[in-house]
């Protein structure tokens, strides 16, 4: 594996959770190069509906698909061993979260172990990661300095965040999580073993193309 595949996410995302899970402990995942790339699911939602980016929030599920939702996430994090807890209540706002993650990656500052601690405090600890103490904690068991929160959470990067899911959404993102190897997309944390299957693919030669090398 050598070019890094793009993942674009966001904190509030359950199946972006699970596919963080499985990136982080299937050892033929986590040997690949990831580059995580945050997005508001919410700005995306809003322009597959034709909204304003930033829209006030519009439930995108009938009662009965959200039923389902729900019941698909507790047993998908079952099948999988993941621990899952239901979220902090009210509904928190991620975008500060994300603003920390894209200015950390703006910045060249290498902040995996930053997503980690706040994927955890979501949906392992019920934390609000809305909120400036849940942040500054992510950030120090990152071993991240807590000023990052300061540039992050200024109405400049907010848009920036809104710019990158616009630019998202213009090249085919409209969900999250979704991964994009050589230009192809595949969406949902259930794609998983087709994109590793695609780039196993990519990485074998033909027996035409070995014979034409070795020839």
């Amino acid at each position: 594996m050598t070019a890094p595949i793009d993942i674009y996410y966001d904190f509030r995302s359950p199946y972006a959770y699970l596919a963080w899970w499985r990136i982080r402990r299937q050892q033929a995942l986590s040997s690949w190069q990831w580059r995580w790339k945050p997005v508001s699911i919410d700005v995306l939602l809003n322009l597959q509906a034709g909204r304003e980016p930033l829209a006030p929030y519009v439930d995108p599920l009938p009662p009965p698909k959200r039923k389902h939702f729900l019941a698909d996430i507790r047993r998908s994090a079952n099948f999988l061993g993941a621990p899952l807890s239901p979220p902090h209540q009210p509904r928190p706002d991620p975008a500060p979260a994300l603003c920390v993650a894209l200015r950390l990656a703006q910045d060249g500052i290498p902040h995996d172990r930053f997503i980690d601690m706040v994927f955890e405090a979501m949906w392992q600890h019920r934390r609000d990661i809305g909120t400036r103490e849940v942040l500054t904690n992510c950030l120090t068991s990152a071993a991240l300095g807590e000023t990052a929160i300061e540039s992050a959470v200024s109405p400049g990067t907010r848009s920036e965040l809104v710019a990158q899911s616009k630019q998202a959404y213009e090249m085919g993102i409209f969900g999250v999580p979704s991964f994009v190897a050589h230009g192809e997309i595949f969406f949902g944390a259930d794609r998983l073993d087709m994109l590793a299957w695609r780039l196993e693919q990519q990485s074998t030669p033909s027996i035409g193309q070995g014979a034409m090398e070795s020839g």
